[in-house]
């Protein structure tokens, strides 16, 4: 330790020129016998050890700069009260260590809080303080950074400078007493949390909990964000390395250390009240998610193991009449004693696997890998705090927010391995959503609780509890809904809720979304299915707000619909199955593939397709299929100029594709590029394939949609493969010429309500002059017919 010397900091500044340039300002102290003062300060424009070791060897103007500096006057203050409180010897972080050897630099962080300990006396400078008087209430026009208090109270460092010396005396700006730690223990209460106790006596007893200690710290800050941790290490009375440039990495070091020294289950207990959602290990990411953990007390082994039967004998009886009392009565007590001698048996343990521990856990209605797990800590009001945990594939347990629907059964007792860290891979599911229908009666977007999403993918994790609220509002009939996508216990999850709230309310979006979110967690978990329709009454209006899903491993694909009420809008509504192919080509709704009889890629996207013939067919027919035969009885481009719209306007152009197969490549005749696939024992070769499909956009979507009566009932033909010639053949290499080239089309059957398409595909002959107009050879992109010049 490295004292500076009060006499020789005074007399050099009383006169210059009686020092030296071998003036020591210095001394060693490594026994620990003198006496001293230390300071507690906010650092501004600072002295340094390197600086005030080589002032008397400067020059006069670099002297002059030094002394110049706010952190020069507060070591000739500290030098001036500690001289006449009596004492030789002051200790000043600032300039006491020499930050540029990294060993001196790690003891120093370590034996902090033991300097300040045996220090006679701690100065802590407010230099915001202007007042002769300490501060009793808050004053956010004097301190609005910092909660309304001095930011001496908001730095991460100076709460062990407050805690650990035996007095510690305030100073204002100009260096005037205001206070002692002694007389104002009730008013530091009021402002860090910390018992008066605790501040009186500067020990913190056996009593006082983990949690209760990191909870003083959670409104403090550092300049470097592994000060946050070894501003913390004297009190907990650990020790580690110093490692500048880890990060957050320090925080969870720390506690890692205080889990080897303490048998305290209240280091998980952060974040009580769910402030925040949290997926990942069981350790803290920092300080600031114990804040709200004052209150909390440990429970020792006795009593916690007394509580969990308590718990436990509340579960389901083992018998109800009387002739098994007495052997309940000695099951419980054997059943208390076991429990007693295991969990003092188990220990902390810290693996490669995890934190090894013994807990008593319940678990989960719906799901195997989720728990609750009981620790040895209570709350304000007594009871015995929890944590969620999820264990996905027997692994490593992992934190997660909040669940519902626990068992109301016999805790267990089960040896856990805690993750100290989130999954090294993190798995997502992706929401898809297609609300382009909802606009058919002016419903917009308005935005999305708790995060916000602008596109029109969803992310969220795959292991934890999720969940996403999007608003739809139509502001001139006053009517909004709201759709709920999310992830539970391994399902995804899809929910529509209307707005209860009359028009004239006038609740805010985000209070309603909010609203909605509340309720959803709150409410039974139900059945999930991997699709469905759900539909709910927009209240005050004419409308349905509709939601279709169908789920994969990784996405699920939603669609959103608005549609005029049918008159039924009293009592529950029927689960309708929908499903959609996630991975096919994309089509102007929700669609689904019926069978798969012989496929064809649509740039490189699979599309299955039926096999007829004798037909002539063209993109944007509709009529009636049945088993293969297509019969078609409209157009919908026809119907366009039957009402005025121009079928020719580019919005409604086709899309041309790229068609290719699994199969071979092939050079046939006409000299022109060919692609040959294979069904069962047939063999079919397209020579000069082109995709024509209908377009996904907007306008053809509502189009579709106000199409939708007249459809009903009938399939519609979506997308058409055009050829110049096909031949056909078997495996053996027989082939045989067709005499007209074909196409293979695909038709979506139609219903009142349009989400629910079912895909059905087609292929059937078209005239042999059919032109060649996509080569294989050319790049995957797509084109719209008309816009620009196809590739030959």
């Amino acid at each position: 330790m490295r004292l500076l010397d009060v006499a020789t900091v005074l007399d050099i500044e009383k006169d210059i020129q009686r020092a030296g340039p071998h003036t020591k300002f210095f001394e060693e102290c490594g026994g620990g016998t003198a006496e001293y003062v230390i300071l507690s300060h906010r650092w501004g424009d600072e002295v340094d050890y390197n600086e005030m070791a080589r002032l008397m060897r400067m020059t006069e103007s670099d002297r002059n700069e030094i002394k110049r500096r706010a952190g020069y006057e507060k070591i000739i203050k500290t030098c001036e009260q500690a001289l006449r409180d009596g004492y030789r010897w002051i200790w000043i972080d600032t300039c006491c260590i020499d930050r540029r050897r990294s060993s001196e630099l790690s003891e120093a962080v370590n034996s902090m809080y033991r300097w300040y300990r045996k220090s006679q006396k701690c100065y802590a400078y407010l230099n915001d303080v202007e007042d002769s008087t300490f501060p009793t209430k808050q004053d956010f026009n004097k301190f609005a950074k910092f909660n309304g208090w001095p930011e001496w109270f908001s730095r991460g460092w100076t709460l062990q400078e407050l805690i650990a010396p035996k007095q510690v005396e305030f100073f204002n700006k100009d260096w005037v007493p205001i206070g002692g730690k002694q007389d104002l223990a009730g008013m530091l209460e009021k402002i860090t949390h910390i018992p008066p106790g605790v501040l009186k006596h500067g020990r913190i007893p056996r009593t006082v909990c983990v949690a209760q200690i990191m909870s003083w710290a959670a409104d403090r800050e550092t300049t470097r964000m592994e000060d946050r941790a070894y501003s913390l290490l004297g009190l907990f009375d650990v020790n580690m390395p110093i490692l500048y440039g880890e990060g957050e990495k320090a925080f969870r070091r720390l506690q890692l250390e205080i889990i080897r020294t303490f048998n305290d289950h209240s280091i998980f207990a952060w974040n009580p009240k769910g402030q925040f959602d949290w997926l990942g290990g069981v350790l803290a990411g920092d300080p600031s998610h114990f804040r709200g953990c004052h209150d909390i007390e440990k429970v020792e082994l006795d009593e916690f193991v007394d509580e969990v039967m308590d718990y436990y004998q509340s579960g389901p009886s083992m018998a109800a009449s009387r002739k098994f009392a007495c052997l309940r009565s000695c099951y419980f007590t054997l059943r208390q004693q076991l429990l007693r001698q295991q969990l003092s048996s188990e220990l902390f343990i810290v693996t490669n696997a995890g934190i090894q521990i013994c807990l008593p856990v319940v678990p989960h209605c719906d799901s195997s890998s989720v728990f609750r797990a009981i620790l040895a800590c209570r709350d304000y009001y007594g009871n015995l705090i929890t944590i969620d945990l999820t264990s996905p594939e027997l692994q490593s347990s992992y934190r997660i927010s909040a669940a519902v629907r626990f068992r109301h059964s016999r805790p267990e007792l089960r040896t856990l391995y805690l993750a100290c860290s989130a999954p090294d891979t993190e798995k997502y599911h992706y929401f898809k959503l297609d609300d382009r229908h909802a606009s058919y009666y002016d419903f917009t977007r308005r935005g999305t609780f708790p995060r916000e999403f602008t596109s029109d993918t969803i992310t969220v994790s795959s292991l934890t509890n999720d969940l996403v609220v999007i608003v739809y509002v139509n502001d001139g009939a006053k009517s909004r809904f709201a759709v709920a996508v999310g992830f539970y216990l391994g399902q995804g999850r899809v929910h529509v809720a209307y707005d209860e709230y009359s028009a004239t309310d006038e609740v805010p979006w985000r209070d309603f979304a909010k609203r909605v979110s509340d309720r959803l967690w709150s409410a039974p978990i139900e059945d999930c299915f991997v699709s469905g329709v759900k539909c709910a009454h927009l209240p005050r209006a004419i409308w349905d707000a509709r939601v279709v899903w169908y789920s994969g491993n990784k996405q699920t694909n939603v669609m959103i619909d608005v549609e005029r009420c049918s008159g039924c809008c009293i009592g529950p509504r029927e689960r309708i199955a929908a499903s959609n192919d996630w991975d096919t080509f994309d089509t102007p709704g929700f669609m689904k593939t019926v069978h798969n009889f012989r496929g064809l890629k649509l740039d490189g996207k699979h599309v299955w397709f039926y096999e007829c013939s004798d037909q002539r067919t063209i993109l944007g027919d509709y009529g009636a299929y049945s088993n293969g035969t297509f019969e078609p009885c409209g157009n919908i481009f026809e119907d366009m100029q039957a009402l005025g719209i121009d079928p020719v306007d580019p919005a409604y152009h086709p899309v041309v594709s790229c068609v290719s197969s699994d199969s071979n490549v092939l050079h046939g005749k006409h000299d022109s590029l060919a692609i040959e696939f294979r069904f069962q024992d047939k063999c079919l070769t397209c020579y000069s394939p082109m995709g024509l499909s209908l377009p996904t956009n907007q306008q053809l979507v509502l189009l579709l949609k106000a199409f939708s009566s007249h459809l009903t009932g009938k399939h519609l033909v979506t997308t058409v493969i055009q050829c110049s010639d096909i031949s056909r053949g078997d495996r053996e290499g027989g082939r045989r010429d067709s005499e007209s080239g074909e196409c293979s089309l695909r038709t979506v059957s139609c219903f009142r309500f349009d989400l629910e398409y079912q895909i059905r595909h087609l292929r059937v002959t078209i005239p042999s002059q059919s032109q060649a107009v996509v080569s294989l050879s050319a790049p995957l992109r797509v084109h719209r017919f008309g816009e620009e010049n196809l590739p030959a």
